[in-house]
């Protein structure tokens, strides 16, 4: 995958995970309107079995990403309790799954996954 492939899909990824948390932080609530949000990995890009799965995908207010004391970056495990009491041990579990596995995917495989053409880009 060249560059600019990965640069297209991880633009694409960010507009879906706001996309599918209703353009809403989902540490403070805040929307679209009330602030900056960003789009961030629970566990880091760096795994391309992870990277552009919607499931380890986090909309984030700015705030809630990296400008306060209670964010993602400042204080991870602050933030890994939160987001395991929001979504569950279950989803956790699967993340763990997936980062073990070996990433497959071509750029017009996890394409075709972000436009929900196809379940899984693996």
């Amino acid at each position: 995958m060249t560059k600019s492939e990965i640069k297209k899909l991880d633009i694409k990824w960010s507009s879906k995970v706001k996309e599918d948390a209703k353009f809403r932080c989902e540490i403070s609530g805040f929307t679209k309107g009330q602030c900056q949000l960003h789009s961030h990995h629970f566990i880091g890009r760096r795994y391309r079995s992870l990277r552009w799965w919607l499931p380890n995908g986090v909309c984030l207010s700015a705030s809630s990403h990296t400008m306060s004391i209670w964010s993602a970056h400042e204080n991870p495990e602050w933030f890994r309790k939160e987001m395991i009491d929001s979504r569950g041990q279950k989803w956790l579990n699967e993340l763990k799954e997936r980062s073990n596995k070996i990433y497959k995917g071509s750029y017009q495989k996890v394409n075709d996954y972000l436009d929900g053409k196809i379940k899984d880009y693996l």
